[in-house]
């Protein structure tokens, strides 16, 4: 148990402080970062096209559809360095979808300090209801205005890297609580008789 909440602990704090970093400078610079984002993911696909034609050339032995599929990657790549505001629409949602999950994640780790007998559970719960509500509305991209919802969305990356640092803080605690609880409990007494000694 021990070693399971050290990694889902490090896992948490991992997530969050990635999403904090890049809320603070989806804030600080909305255009910038998109354009960047934008650069390097065209480029990134238009090299994975290339090798996926190149080994398809190289090795024919491997699978027939890797050269057609090496070749979408590369166009697809091509296409969004030519058309980079073709990618920004789809970020709310991207963005949006994981800030669901983290929501989600947040509401049963929640469950999980109920259960193991924290009282401000309920805190927990608010807060994840609260970042489950920012990824809704990052999906359905309730500011029409780019750069403003790219500040929305960095706002909420924020928020939610910071919820989860607390939240896992919280449900590592009263876990650890708990179980010493019932170590506490799962202890033998045995009598020791004096007049042996």
């Amino acid at each position: 148990m021990k070693e399971t909440l050290k990694r889902i602990k490090a896992d948490i704090i991992a997530s969050a402080l990635l999403c904090i970093g890049l809320g603070v400078v989806l804030l600080i610079w909305p255009a910038e970062t998109i354009d960047i984002f934008c650069k390097v993911l065209a480029v990134g696909l238009v090299i994975m096209g290339v090798i996926d034609i190149v080994s398809y050339f190289l090795n024919k032995s491997i699978h027939p559809f890797a050269g057609a599929l090496g070749l979408i990657v590369l166009l697809v790549g091509v296409w969004v360095f030519i058309r980079p505001e073709s990618v920004v629409s789809l970020i709310p949602i991207v963005i949006g979808v994981i800030l669901c999950v983290h929501g989600i994640q947040d509401l049963k780790l929640s469950v999980e300090t109920k259960s193991n007998g924290y009282e401000k559970w309920w805190s927990l719960l608010l807060i994840a209801a609260i970042s489950l509500v920012f990824g809704v509305l990052c999906i359905v991209n309730a500011f029409g205005m780019v750069t403003l919802a790219l500040q929305f969305i960095g706002i909420a990356l924020i928020y939610d890297g910071i919820s989860d640092l607390w939240v896992a803080n919280r449900a590592v605690r009263a876990a650890k609580a708990m179980k010493q609880e019932t170590e506490a409990v799962d202890v033998e007494y045995r009598e020791v008789d004096e007049e042996k000694e």
